[in-house]
């Protein structure tokens, strides 16, 4: 299988797609639906990797994991407050090819060597905060993927994010030297998706957004894939800064 990182670089439509039971703040997700069938149904609508919730408190579990990434053509993100190296490899026994590292609750020393046991073990180290200073003088290796999230994990995501998290952050995440940069959480509308595009994001993480739609999953997946692919074309005709990374524009 090809690995997180190249899954979302190579995408089309570089989305990870969540999967989670209960949300602290709507209730019930899934909604009498069978996980491994959402599963499916992202796949088939195109997205690049999977993000699989096993909190207790999103009503998740690691048995969920594992049925998910038995039937998983692509990347597993396991989404859990991960603190151990034992946790590192339950979660590559289950099947996950990524691992969800909290900035904001780890502490610094523990989280660089938790990125390189990940790294050891071919996992991918999918770090997250929602505070600039949980960045400040931070370099990371290659192979990790720093994800900005709209919510704050320390409230059980509880609280009122927006995607202008992300876009005051996104300076902040580049200079970290992260492989990947992505937007995680309270991204609602396809709009959301193409503004975190044309800001430079290389990919975003969407769970409850998708999972609270009324239509057909397919087709909710084909909008925000339309919205990506404006964001990209925006991109390619848009001035490089000196650091590398594109200059914000605003969308037609």
């Amino acid at each position: 299988m090809t690995s997180f990182v190249k899954a979302l670089q190579d995408a089309a439509v570089p989305m990870i797609a969540e999967i989670k039971p209960y949300s602290p703040e709507l209730g019930d997700l899934l909604k009498g639906r069978d996980p491994k069938e959402i599963a499916e149904s992202y796949q088939q609508g195109g997205v690049a990797c999977l993000s699989v919730t096993t909190g207790r408190w999103h009503g998740g579990n690691i048995a969920m994991l594992e049925a998910i990434a038995g039937i998983a053509e692509i990347p597993v993100l396991r989404k859990d407050f991960i603190t151990s190296r034992h946790e590192l490899r339950r979660s590559l026994g289950a099947g996950a090819d990524s691992v969800l590292l909290s900035a904001q609750l780890i502490r610094r020393q523990e989280l660089m060597m938790l990125i390189d046991e990940a790294l050891r073990m071919g996992l991918t180290p999918f770090v997250e905060t929602n505070q600039a200073s949980d960045l400040e003088g931070l370099s990371f290796p290659l192979g990790t993927v720093l994800a900005i999230c709209n919510r704050d994990i320390r409230e059980k995501e509880c609280d009122d994010g927006t995607v202008s998290q992300s876009l005051a952050l996104y300076q902040a995440g580049r200079q970290s030297n992260p492989e990947l940069l992505i937007s995680a959480s309270a991204i609602r509308t396809p709009y959301d998706a193409r503004v975190l595009m044309a800001a430079g994001y290389d990919g975003i993480l969407i769970g409850t957004g998708l999972l609270m739609q009324d239509t057909d999953i397919q087709e909710v997946l084909s909008d925000y894939s339309s919205a990506i692919g404006l964001s990209r074309e925006s991109l390619k005709k848009s001035p490089v800064c000196s650091g590398g990374a594109r200059t914000n524009r605003s969308l037609p």
